[in-house]
C-alpha cells in the first residue's frame, strides 16, 4: 500500500473507498475525486468464520486510519451470487462504517460493467482493459491476470471500477 498522509489531503476533497468483495477476496481502491491514490487486494483462504469477518473489518479499519474517507461505494454482485455468508459480510461492513458515520452506496455489477466494459458483452477482460486505459498503473496486474489460470485480480479491478463509476455519477449532475 502507498499511503498518502491524511494531513496532505485537503478537507474539501472527496476521498472514496471503492470495494468489491466476496467471502474470499477483498478488492479495495482509494480515490481522491477521480485520482486513484491506492489499491490492493486481500485474499482470505480460510473457511468462513467470525475470525475471517474480523480480519476483513480490520483491513477496512486500516484504510480509515490512513485516509480521511468521505464516501464508501460497494459493487453488488448479481443476486444469485449473494450467499448467506456474503450477506452477513455486507451487513457487517455497512454496520462497521455506520459506526464512523459513513454511509455506503451500493452499485449494481451490471451498471458498472456496462459503464466500463464492452457494450456488446459484459466480460471481466473488457472491464480490466478499460480500467488500464484510465489507470495505467494497473497494467502489471492486468498482464498477470492474463496468464493466471484462476482469476485473481478481478476484485481489484472491480473496486477501481466502482470508485470511478461513483465519481462519474456524482459529477454527471
Amino acid at each position: 500500500m502507498h499511503y498518502l498522509p491524511i494531513w496532505s489531503i485537503n478537507s474539501m476533497d472527496t476521498i472514496t473507498l471503492g470495494l468489491s468483495f466476496s467471502t474470499r477476496m477483498l478488492g479495495i481502491a482509494v480515490f481522491n475525486d477521480n485520482t486513484l491514490l491506492d489499491y490492493f487486494l486481500k485474499l482470505h483462504k480460510a473457511k468462513w468464520s467470525v475470525e475471517k469477518l474480523e480480519f476483513i473489518l480490520a483491513s477496512l479499519a486500516s484504510c480509515l486510519e490512513h485516509y480521511a474517507v468521505t464516501d464508501i461505494v460497494i459493487l453488488m454482485p448479481e443476486k444469485h451470487c449473494q450467499t448467506n455468508d456474503f450477506e452477513t459480510l455486507l451487513g457487517a461492513i455497512e454496520s462497521f462504517f455506520e459506526e464512523y458515520n459513513l454511509s455506503t452506496v451500493l452499485y449494481d455489477v451490471k451498471e458498472v460493467y456496462c459503464e466500463f466494459g464492452s457494450p456488446v458483452k459484459r466480460t471481466r477482460n473488457s472491464l480490466m482493459k478499460r480500467m488500464v486505459l484510465f489507470y495505467p498503473e494497473l497494467e502489471q496486474y492486468y498482464q498477470k491476470e492474463l496468464t493466471n489460470k484462476n482469476k485473481y485480480y478481478v476484485k481489484l479491478f472491480e473496486a477501481v471500477a466502482v470508485g470511478a463509476h461513483h465519481w462519474l455519477q456524482r459529477n454527471a449532475k
